[in-house]
């Protein structure tokens, strides 16, 4: 059994869906190890140092290559936001 439950909200729902399939692919396995380590930080996987204003609910940010995935835990749940390309954008640029 999963440690985390994993919820999605909406607008992730419109990012993914807007997603090229072989992109879809990477952002959905990135998101199921979120289930196991949506706690602990890594290279790709940080707790936000600031509020982004077009996510303010994010507390946790995910490196997937060229995209950034935008979460919160709480409760033993994770609430994935959204998903972006970042490319050469800050991350408080990114957002639609």
């Amino acid at each position: 059994m999963a440690r985390y439950q994993i919820l999605y909200s909406d607008e992730y729902i419109d990012d993914y869906r807007a997603l090229e399939a072989f992109d879809r692919a990477k952002v959905r396995a990135a998101v199921l190890v979120l289930a196991e380590q949506a706690e602990v930080a890594t290279r790709n996987r940080r707790p936000l140092t600031a509020r982004v204003s077009w996510c303010p609910e994010a507390t946790w940010k995910l490196r997937i290559e060229d995209y950034r995935l935008l979460y919160r835990v709480d409760a033993g749940t994770v609430f994935v936001l959204r998903v972006q390309f970042k490319g050469s954008q800050a991350i408080e640029d990114m957002g639609s």
